[in-house]
């Protein structure tokens, strides 16, 4: 499984078409279980590309594609 920085999310979303939320967003999602990322041991957090499109529907995010 190949896992991107969750600081690289915003960017991820807006080059597959959804508006890109803010980083703080998508971190606070994250550290509350609302979008699937997984916090590694030491602390910084990560999201596998492949759940872009459930994390931009939990983020409640359209596609403008």
């Amino acid at each position: 499984m190949h896992r991107l920085p969750l600081t690289d999310l915003p960017a991820a979303l807006a080059a597959q078409g959804y508006p890109a939320p803010s980083y703080r967003h998508a971190y606070e999602q994250a550290r509350s279980a609302r979008i699937p990322a997984t916090r590694g041991k030491n602390g910084r957090w990560t999201f596998d590309p492949a759940d872009l499109p459930v994390i931009a529907d939990r983020l409640g995010l359209a596609s403008a594609v």
